[in-house]
């Protein structure tokens, strides 16, 4: 059984292959890559796994449909290829989501311009399914009539409707499990994932690095990590471990916000439904049906905005006066929705890299800095990515920088280990959650505090109420210890 054991002294007498600081989605991805390529990785995140930017994703594996309106084709065959990816090694986690676009000719929205785009998916998406699981095929695209496009989405504006355009990408049921299930085939492979271990400064000897000295944030006990080889993958905190180990690269993220609403209505549609409100320069946003705690509900993003210098860094909470303006968007794209502030169950928000500091556009391309070629340690690697689509590929990418043509390929044995049972992760009360396998789960996975099994675990904490009743319950069978003062402290 493969288990994710918070053994800081056993990492401390290891001599690793590298050291990768960060344990949201590009960190994981990047430790994963490195182990299945026979490599010893040290994976040391601050937190608990999961718990930033990615954890607040719209849970959306997008294909790359909208590239195609840029002419963006790189793009969007790295996401046609990442999707795949995703189906083929996750086809538990990854399901398929029919996305409906209404048509109004206004635009590139225009029945005849998205009929194009359509038809060019297909054609360079040609091997989408290449290894897939039958019942994770994505289906061919095309138009459909008004009368189709109200059957699927009843509360359709058909104020000048002509019809919609149907695609189809992928979706994460459960993302949580799935950055888990990452982390255990990474473990599997060999690599070494340290939670609430936050890396303090860069060890190097003749102006290369040596290893990492790091702060165990439970106990506040200090540790050092060996390793040639440290790459910085801090995700929104980049900048901040680069300057921590060497010097600033302002270059690597320039935030913006961005945020998706968790909210207590009834789907819309039986698909994903791309709205634009009939507003002066409208954002498009995906409004998709949810279920939580075995509820359905609604979980629409993404809405993005500049980044206010004078916010705390590690608080991305969005200003009220932007919730109301994505509701305003909402309601006015569909006719009588009526949503109101308080039937938002939770606001996803976290921050991604803009083109500009100030803007709310978002980085096209990822960002690497290798120290070594920039006055700085030679073995320290900084990168910064963009999508969680493209996630693997970057920490490929990356891997193709640090080792150059010494990479090593796959190892065959390195297969997914079979996904973790024993509990049901989407609803608390279930009769499979007894406290007996939650315990067991609690071991085998890294938890710490209450939060962790809660949020990052489970899905149990999505409905404000469900977590409650979870938090009340739990705290006998895991504890409900609140992080250490020094802890609070360091994340102000």
């Amino acid at each position: 059984m493969t288990a994710l054991t918070r053994d800081i002294a056993a990492a401390e007498s290891t001599d690793h292959d590298l050291i990768v600081i960060g344990g949201g989605v590009y960190g994981v991805c990047l430790t994963l890559e490195a182990a299945r390529r026979g490599y010893r990785p040290l994976l040391l995140e601050r937190g608990d796994f999961n718990a930033g930017t990615s954890w607040n994703s719209l849970r959306i594996v997008h294909g790359g449909l909208r590239y195609l309106q840029s002419m963006d084709v790189r793009r969007f065959f790295e996401s046609v290829s990442e999707r795949r990816w995703f189906f083929r090694q996750f086809p538990d986690l990854v399901g398929v989501m029919p996305c409906l676009m209404p048509l109004y000719n206004r635009g590139l929205k225009r029945r005849s311009t998205f009929g194009m785009a359509l038809r060019i998916n297909d054609a360079l998406s040609l091997r989408r399914n290449v290894g897939v699981r039958a019942d994770r095929h994505l289906p061919h695209t095309g138009l459909v009539s008004d009368e189709q496009v109200a059957e699927w989405f009843p509360r359709v504006d058909r104020d000048g409707l002509r019809g919609g355009g149907r695609w189809f990408d992928g979706v994460m049921r459960n993302h949580q499990r799935l950055v888990m299930e990452m982390l255990r085939w990474a473990v599997d492979a060999g690599a070494t994932v340290l939670n609430y271990t936050e890396a303090k400064a860069l060890t190097t000897h003749a102006g290369a690095v040596r290893g990492v000295e790091a702060v165990d944030r439970v106990t506040g006990t200090a540790h050092l990590f060996t390793a040639p080889v440290v790459v910085n993958a801090a995700g929104p905190r980049c900048v901040a471990v680069a300057e921590t180990l060497d010097q600033a690269h302002p270059e690597l993220f320039r935030p913006s916000v961005a945020f998706n609403l968790l909210i207590d209505h009834e789907p819309l549609a039986s698909c994903a439904v791309a709205l634009e409100p009939k507003l002066p320069d409208a954002r498009t946003y995906f409004v998709l049906p949810w279920e939580v705690n075995g509820r359905p509900r609604v979980l629409a993003g993404t809405f993005h905005a500049p980044w206010r210098n004078d916010r705390p860094f590690d608080d991305p909470t969005p200003d009220e006066s932007l919730v109301a303006t994505f509701l305003n968007d909402l309601n006015t794209a569909v006719p009588g929705l009526a949503l109101r502030r308080e039937h938002v169950l939770r606001v996803y928000a976290g921050l991604l890299p803009a083109e500009e500091e100030g803007t709310e556009h978002t980085a096209h391309r990822p960002v690497w800095v290798d120290h070594g070629k920039a006055n700085g340690p030679a073995g320290l690697f900084s990168v910064s990515g963009v999508k969680y689509t493209t996630a693997r590929l970057v920490a490929e990418q990356t891997l193709h920088r640090v080792f150059g043509r010494k990479l090593r390929d796959y190892r065959p044995a390195a297969a997914r280990p079979a996904p973790q049972d024993g509990l049901d992760f989407a609803v608390y009360r279930s009769p499979a959650n007894t406290p007996e396998a939650i315990r067991r789960i609690a071991s085998l996975e890294s938890v710490v505090y209450l939060d962790d099994m809660i949020h990052r675990r489970a899905d149990w904490g999505a409905d404000p109420a469900a977590e409650a009743d979870a938090r009340a319950a739990l705290s006998d069978v895991i504890g409900d210890t609140p992080p250490t003062r020094a802890l609070d402290a360091d994340a102000a």
